[in-house]
């Protein structure tokens, strides 16, 4: 072999060599057909380019970055989330779940790995930690001609207007405008204005809390909270293995049993004009505690 000839082959396995990471286009290859032999889908071809930074299809001999684990956490994120998806039953929490899935997607397209993988769990989340309760709302169509919204308590309500759509949360109002899509929603107290969530005393964040066999389950549990200046009441709901909505006059409430497992639980007061502020949620994981046995010394006869 000659000189020549060795010094090119020598050139050409350089120039074609790549590390693990990065690929290069073939000679003929499509970006769909680089981006189904890398990232095992044909649909991925618009993430190789936001991934590269790079506009139009790659010419053949363009070296290609490959995103690393970051990516596998996305997909499989969003794999879990569609799945929730499809097995919830219809309602308010399905609809946010979904459209929180359409951006999990939509950031994955764009490479944006981190943001669609928190995207994707947070739907997830939702529909695991949803049970779904009612929602109690009032829709009011005003002398100007707008319509407002207002969400007591329950699930959000998702309003939709002009192509777009708004989740309106309890304790929130949205005013539509005919014609226009819909604002903010904001949080009103009546005619004071906005008013600030209660305070949760106990029990405190996250904590699992062991309790001893009681009627209906573990208990009692006790939920307090900090009086809310001017408050006509309170409004607690618990979500989970059985979930109410109580109410009380109190900054506190006992439940004398509840099955165990884990509960989301918010309190919103009650406004004097009957309106509900904001809520302060927690979650409480309730356990069985050690059981007390009491033997007593049969007499003998």
């Amino acid at each position: 072999m000659s000189r020549a000839l060795a010094a090119a082959l020598a050139f050409l396995a350089t120039a074609t060599a790549t590390t693990p990471g990065e690929t290069l286009v073939r000679p003929g290859e499509s970006l769909a057909e680089v981006a189904a032999r890398t990232l095992g889908s044909e649909g991925a071809a618009a993430e190789l380019l936001a991934f590269n930074h790079l506009e139009g299809t790659p010419a053949a001999g363009t070296r290609l970055l490959l995103p690393g684990p970051e990516r596998a956490r996305a997909v499989a994120a969003i794999g879990s989330a569609r799945s929730a998806v499809v097995q919830a039953p219809p309602g308010s929490a399905r609809t946010e779940a979904e459209s929180r899935l359409a951006e999990a997607e939509s950031l994955l397209a764009h490479a944006r790995y981190a943001e669609a993988a928190a995207e994707a769990d947070g739907a997830w989340k939702l529909l695991a930690d949803s049970r779904e309760p009612r929602s109690r709302f009032a829709v009011a169509v005003e002398p100007d001609g707008r319509t407002r919204v207002r969400v007591h308590e329950g699930v959000p309500v998702r309003v939709e207007a002009q192509g777009h759509s708004r989740t309106v949360r309890a304790g929130e109002t949205l005013a539509v405008i005919r014609g226009e899509p819909p604002g903010e929603p904001t949080i009103e107290s009546g005619p004071g204005g906005r008013s600030e969530p209660p305070v949760l005393v106990s029990p405190e964040p996250g904590l699992k809390l062991a309790l001893e066999p009681a009627p209906g389950g573990l208990g009692p549990v006790r939920f307090t909270w900090k009086p809310v200046p001017e408050a006509a009441g309170y409004v607690v709901e618990l979500v989970g293995p059985r979930s109410q909505t109580l109410r009380t006059a109190q900054p506190g409430i006992t439940v004398p049993g509840l099955p165990q497992g884990r509960y989301r639980w918010s309190v919103r007061a009650v406004q004097g004009d009957g309106e509900l502020g904001p809520a302060a949620t927690r979650m409480v994981q309730l356990v069985p505690g050690r059981i007390k046995l009491e033997v007593k010394e049969a007499p003998w006869q």
